[in-house]
């Protein structure tokens, strides 16, 4: 083997490779806010009692829950343009794919998270003269949230990981990024291994904020 293992390389690209980062974080993050927003939506939808409500919610969770997350991305970037003429920058659509993606999996966390709360609270503040929009806002989300943030920010995770898909659609993040330079030192194996190193990193910050959230959680309880 006539492979020889150099860091010149990843140095002298680190500049390169800490923006592909800053891109990989900014996708997460507005992914994330629009995963959060569907979820909760769908997520009280499908507690309804209304068909109305909770039938089209549960056909977007089997619809994004039950189709790979890289076909989403290519049809929301390209078939969504030609049915409609809304041409996306990659970017935008990557973070709307990745949004509504995980929107599907939050959705059932917040419903399992609703459900989760004594519904003699629920009755007892609805006796006290509460509309149902104030019950939900200031009875059942509080506590269904404290049950929902090991879990959400399992999601979160799991979505910073599929994040590296955007790079499909030519998204300079981290991994495309990483893409590039190897192509252009031939060291493969230095660049790959730094862009996982750093995925673990981000993800292990992540993995520590669910069980600091998780120890508070049991210690209020």
């Amino acid at each position: 083997m006539d492979y020889q293992i150099s860091l010149e390389s990843l140095w002298e690209n680190k500049i390169f490779l800490i923006e592909g980062t800053q891109t990989t974080l900014l996708v997460t993050v507005f992914a994330l806010t629009i995963a959060l927003l569907m979820g909760l939506i769908t997520g009280l939808c499908k507690t309804s009692k209304h068909k109305l409500f909770s039938l089209p919610a549960t056909f977007y969770v089997e619809i994004f829950r039950n189709t790979p997350e890289l076909v989403q991305l290519i049809w929301i970037y390209y078939c969504l343009a030609i049915l409609t003429g809304l041409n996306l920058q990659a970017v935008t659509a990557c973070c709307i794919a990745l949004g509504l993606n995980s929107g599907g999996y939050l959705a059932e966390v917040f419903r399992a998270g609703i459900q989760a709360v004594d519904s003699g609270q629920i009755e007892a503040a609805r006796s006290l003269g509460l509309s149902k929009f104030q019950v939900t806002r200031k009875i059942t989300l509080p506590q269904a949230i404290r049950t929902m943030i090991p879990p959400l920010v399992n999601q979160s995770i799991i979505l910073l990981k599929n994040s590296s898909l955007v790079s499909v659609l030519g998204v300079m993040d981290l991994t495309f990024r990483a893409q590039v330079v190897s192509t252009k030192t031939f060291k493969p194996i230095e660049m790959y291994t730094a862009i996982a190193f750093i995925y673990f990193l981000l993800c292990t910050f992540l993995s520590y904020l669910a069980r600091f959230a998780e120890k508070k959680l049991i210690a209020y309880r």
